[in-house]
């Protein structure tokens, strides 16, 4: 078993960093986005003297970790779709290849590719902006498993899409985060929406990640309701994902649908 999963994570590996398109992607962005808003960051503190509380650590925290969902999610629907256009799908179910195995191997390369894409962008935050995420400690280990499986969960529910449906779902590999950013409340509390965006809000587990740092970054105080209720919602959404990527490709095979995949 452990053989097949590392197997295919050296193959995840090679298609990940073995081509510079794909190694500059998986830089580029993350630091990008960190030099853009933490230049945004200081001019919104020039430009407003009174704010009581480091707008700055505040917005860049949120948008590291809020990276660390987007790659997550990216990364494991990225890996599952280069085997869908290159047409690999039949050449690894003739093989004594287990479902759970293939999951193992995604979330794995998933987490690579994340933490190999945010430690530069992190170490520019630094630089740049004199900005230190680690000041939350265990909380952000925490914040960092959690964000990156609610990433894991959308990115199985996306690919057994794909694999079912075709490739006319392949575009909700980019579009679904974008469609929870508003309700994830990742650079405003939950209660500036408005009360029918609260209540969607609240079914979701990046509006507690994101509200327990608020907290934790403004007033120093933990929330352990929040706590448990993203463990709670991400071992469900998570749990059921899997499930469901398993099912999809149950009824793939069944349909005979695997050896039609590809570009």
């Amino acid at each position: 078993m452990f053989g097949r999963i590392f197997a295919l994570i050296i193959r995840y590996k090679t298609i990940s960093f073995g081509s510079f398109p794909r190694l500059l992607s998986i830089f580029y962005w993350p630091s990008v986005q960190i030099l853009f808003w933490g230049f945004f960051s200081n001019f919104l503190i020039q430009n407003n003297s009174s704010s009581v509380f480091n707008v700055l650590s505040i917005i860049l925290s949120a948008v590291v970790l809020w990276d660390v969902l987007f790659r997550g999610q990216l990364g494991l629907t990225m890996s599952f779709l280069e085997e869908i256009w290159s047409r690999n799908l039949t050449n690894l179910f003739i093989t004594p290849l287990k479902e759970y195995e293939l999951v193992s191997s995604l979330i794995i390369i998933s987490a690579l590719r994340t933490l190999v894409g945010l430690t530069p962008a992190v170490f520019l935050a630094n630089y740049f902006f004199n900005f230190h995420l680690f000041e939350m400690g265990f909380y952000l280990i925490f914040f960092f498993f959690n964000l990156i499986a609610i990433g894991w969960s959308i990115g199985f529910i996306v690919s057994g899409l794909v694999l079912r449906y075709g490739h006319s779902f392949e575009e909700l590999a980019w579009a679904i985060i974008f469609i929870l950013l508003p309700f994830s409340c990742v650079y405003y509390p939950l209660d500036s929406l408005p009360p029918i965006m609260q209540k969607i809000s609240q079914l979701l587990p990046p509006v507690y990640v994101f509200e327990s740092m608020r907290m934790i970054l403004i007033e120093q105080i933990i929330d352990f309701k929040n706590l448990s209720k993203i463990l709670l919602l991400n071992f469900l959404y998570l749990s059921s994902s899997i499930l469901f990527f398993m099912l999809m490709i149950k009824s793939s095979r069944k349909h005979g649908i695997l050896i039609n995949q590809g570009e």
